[in-house]
């Protein structure tokens, strides 16, 4: 087609079968002109042969670059034929744009990069032309999903929708900007294919109705594919908005992974490179299936080869859930940058930021007598070292059912680390989880020199192996039972009136009593199940008097325990049956004060995690 890019080759020219209607017969002449010139080796020579009405002939060899003009002539012994010419035909590397709105393009016009000759689009209207925004454009397109007009009678002419394409005030997407990078990292043309389509689901992508042609998305771009008739450098792709929802988020992986092994599949393309975009901010209440698509897209490397993810959390938005034109020129260069290691394998470039530790270290200027740690977290693939715009933010450390700990008072970046000071014993944040970008819409400033963003963590272990916490205790008073010498396993057992111990408000692993103005001896249950007869350890903190039980034994005691709670101060040997363990404990609350409670936590013979325990 008249303003075309081939896709470049390993040898880096492009090739190309062409065919059309003939009514001479004969021999098929090719040429390949740059300017009023022919290329060197690419004056008139035979390509192909003319015959019953029709021809075919083979395009090979074309240097990268352009523009070029590709022309044709049938010669039948010495006749020749009128010549046949086709314009600004390009040789460098094509990418397909697919998601929903956010690659669609949303951002204001305001903020859209000037047009460049080398950046070329095919736009939905199945016309290449150079990349201007929107590159997007629904109202235009062939395919009936995108419009609900298709090829018939309904479609407005193509003036009207030249006239309409005039008003629009918004259509920045990511595509335009990393074509523009692209094309100077690599100085090839770039091609891009609109395939995107606003509030889309996994589900409307679903490879399965791809028969459905143009009235599905995978069946639309995979039309737009064949008809170009030659393969591509990888796939863009920014969606998981609309898949954002409790149905829908447990399976994202899954239709991930069967997205990319269909398209590389269908397109013959069995290493295709695919570059995704992490979910940015929405302005909106809920976060726990948003932060869960943005994990599972952080974490798509692991299970898909080829792939690399960009973060979009620190972007701005131009509205409550897309990300502002500005923002996108952004996005479109850290898309660039894995492209161009991704795909090129290009010498410098760097993959997206990901953790490569996590470590305890002193707070920095904390004072020694009242000695304190920080969280320290070390990123690979840093460009430059880290910064930040203003104070760094964006980080958290959560409790173990996900909730802000509020411990953070200050975060530091450092060449490739970033610390977070806290004021709280090693052993506490042991137990604790890192966030990055926590919620729907945080406060995330945090990038290397080349304005790589970090991605969003949901809740990454500080420390992976710390054996988890026992949440699901149950609690009663011993009204009969006036200190811990008196408790005995018979009353514990036999006590009535079991309710769910709550937690300690602000420690979030302290389960206390039903009743924190009562004083007195209660009793705490809870029961470990294991998948078979096993040595275990409790680790266990208290700051009041206790006893413990497991299945009727006494395991470990305390008369004179009391504060501060240490969660690390004892630690007993349970030998645990197969099946399920009943834990019991005794605790003496000798004044109404809601800052009574325990810790509890049970592991391997190491104290650390054990996945053959549950509770």
């Amino acid at each position: 087609m008249p303003g075309q890019v081939l896709q470049r080759d390993k040898r880096d020219t492009g090739r190309a079968a062409i065919s059309g209607e003939c009514a001479a017969e004969g021999e098929v002449e090719l040429r390949v002109l740059k300017g009023a010139r022919a290329l060197a080796g690419h004056a008139w020579r035979r390509a192909g042969r003319a015959k019953g009405g029709s021809f075919k002939a083979k395009l090979a060899g074309v240097p990268s670059g352009g523009p070029y003009r590709v022309e044709l002539r049938v010669k039948d012994g010495r006749k020749t034929a009128d010549c046949l010419g086709i314009d600004d035909v390009f040789v460098g590397d094509v990418w397909i744009l697919g998601g929903q709105s956010n690659m669609e393009g949303i951002g204001n016009l305001e903020h859209a990069p000037e047009p460049h000759e080398m950046v070329r689009a095919f736009f939905m209207r199945d016309e290449w032309g150079v990349a201007e925004e929107p590159i997007h454009y629904l109202g235009e397109a062939v395919d009936v999903f995108h419009n609900g007009y298709g090829a018939g009678t309904g479609r407005p002419a193509a003036r009207v929708l030249a006239k309409r394409r005039k008003g629009f005030v918004k259509g920045v997407s990511p595509g335009h900007a990393f074509g523009l990078d692209m094309f100077e990292r690599t100085g090839v043309p770039q091609g891009l294919v609109a395939c995107a389509h606003g509030g889309t689901s996994m589900q409307q992508w679903s490879p399965s109705r791809r028969e459905m042609g143009g009235a599905s998305l995978y069946g639309a771009m995979m039309r737009r594919y064949e008809k170009l008739g030659q393969p591509v450098s990888g796939v863009l792709w920014y969606q998981g908005e609309s898949d954002a929802n409790s149905k829908d988020a447990r399976v994202y992986t899954d239709r991930m992974v069967e997205l990319v092994e269909s398209t590389r599949r269908d397109m013959g393309l069995p290493g295709l490179p695919w570059i995704v975009v992490q979910l940015g901010r929405h302005f909106a209440p809920g976060a726990e299936h948003w932060n869960s698509i943005q994990e599972q897209e952080r974490r798509l490397p692991e299970v898909i080869k080829h792939l690399d993810v960009a973060p979009a959390v620190d972007l701005p938005l131009d509205d409550g859930i897309h990300i502002g034109g500005d923002g996108q020129l952004t996005l479109g260069r850290r898309l660039a940058r894995l492209a161009d290691r991704l795909v090129h394998k290009a010498k410098g470039a760097k993959g997206s930021l990901f953790v490569k530790r996590i470590s305890l270290v002193p707070t920095p200027g904390a004072r020694p007598e009242a000695p304190c740690t920080a969280v320290r977290l070390t990123y690979g693939n840093v460009l430059g070292g880290l910064t930040s715009d203003g104070q760094p933010a964006g980080f958290m450390l959560l409790d173990h059912r996900g909730r802000d700990a509020h411990a953070v008072y200050r975060t530091m970046v450092d060449g490739n680390a970033v610390t977070l000071c806290t004021n709280l014993p090693g052993h506490r944040l042991s137990a604790m989880s890192v966030s990055y970008g926590h919620g729907r819409h945080p406060h995330c400033n945090i990038a290397d020199a080349e304005g790589m963003g970090l991605p969003v963590i949901k809740a990454m272990p500080v420390d992976p192996e710390h054996a988890p916490f026992i949440e699901n205790w149950r609690t009663a008073h011993l009204p009969d039972t006036e200190s811990i010498a008196q408790a005995s396993f018979e009353a514990a057992d036999g006590a009535l009136d079991w309710q769910r111990a709550e937690e300690r408000e602000g420690f979030g692993v302290l389960p206390k009593p039903a009743d924190v103005k009562t004083t007195g001896v209660f009793a705490m249950r809870a029961a470990l199940s294991a998948t078979e007869p096993l040595e275990a350890q409790l680790v266990f903190g208290s700051n009041a008097p206790f006893r413990i039980w497991l299945g009727g034994e006494l395991v470990l005691e305390d008369s004179k325990a009391g504060v501060p709670l240490n969660p690390d101060q004892y630690r007993a040997r349970l030998e645990l049956e197969a099946g399920e363990n009943d834990l019991l404990v005794a605790y003496s609350v000798r004044s109404p004060a809601p800052n009574y409670g325990i810790s509890a936590r049970v592991g391997g013979p190491d104290g650390r995690a054990d996945r053959r325990i549950s509770f």
